[in-house]
């Protein structure tokens, strides 16, 4: 897949972090995805770019949720991306039901829930779009290769939270108070990775958008693992 095409991700502004993550977890199967926070260039006009990046895209991944659910701007790339023909794959982040004209876009769309597995989830959303682009099976196995070889240093340590403890758990729930469901999966993915304690309460804490909220999270989870 070129840089000219790529799968075009449709989100609303307050689901950035989960948007950045399902990009990271595409293009680790090999499928490159344009995100409008990440790859508008500087000085370029942010309406005629994502048209021109609609316009380009193989197929459109959007992430269904209660904010984007009410965007008008969502509803206009929805309409963009029909008109040009291209594949819509709604992934719903949370247990909301389209309503108005987002009811109608989505009336002939399988839309594939994030909860209550979304790391399954993430892995048939990306087996789905594939299949639709065609992009070859060697060519995600090498994606997922080359993203396996730069976390063998991880991989040869414990994660610094194991999933089954109290302390995993405590942070889960209170990430998923700004998140939702995917936060096991954010969990996960620092605990591996985190060299200490206040380096994952600092990787999780750039899931949350708000400053206030990002402010409020870091406090509690350190606080949850006596964190001075």
């Amino acid at each position: 897949m070129s840089q000219a095409s790529r799968v075009f991700i449709c989100f609303s502004s307050k689901d950035e972090a989960i948007a950045r993550r399902v990009v990271d977890f595409l293009e680790a199967e090999g499928l490159k995805c344009w995100l409008s926070s990440r790859d508008v260039p500087p000085g370029q006009n942010y309406q005629e770019t994502i048209v021109a990046a609609l316009e380009k895209a193989p197929a459109v991944v959007f992430l269904f949720s209660e904010s984007s659910s009410t965007s008008g701007e969502i509803r206009k790339e929805l309409s963009l991306a029909g008109s040009f023909n291209a594949p819509v794959f709604p992934l719903r982040l949370s247990a909301v039901t389209p309503t108005g004209a987002l009811r109608y876009e989505l009336a002939t769309r399988q839309w594939i829930d994030m909860f209550p597995d979304p790391e399954q989830t993430l892995r048939t959303l990306a087996a789905a779009v594939a299949t639709v682009l065609n992009v070859p099976r060697a060519h995600r196995n090498s994606a997922a290769a080359e993203k396996a070889s730069t976390k063998s240093s991880a991989a040869t340590r414990p994660p610094i939270l194991v999933a089954s403890s109290q302390e995993f758990e405590a942070i889960r729930v209170l990430l998923a108070r700004h998140i939702g469901p995917i936060a096991k999966v954010f969990v996960q993915k620092a605990a591996a990775e985190a060299n200490t304690l206040n380096e994952l309460c600092e990787k999780l804490a750039l899931n949350v958008d708000s400053p206030s909220e990002r402010a409020a999270f870091l406090q509690a989870a350190r606080a949850r693992l006596a964190i001075k």
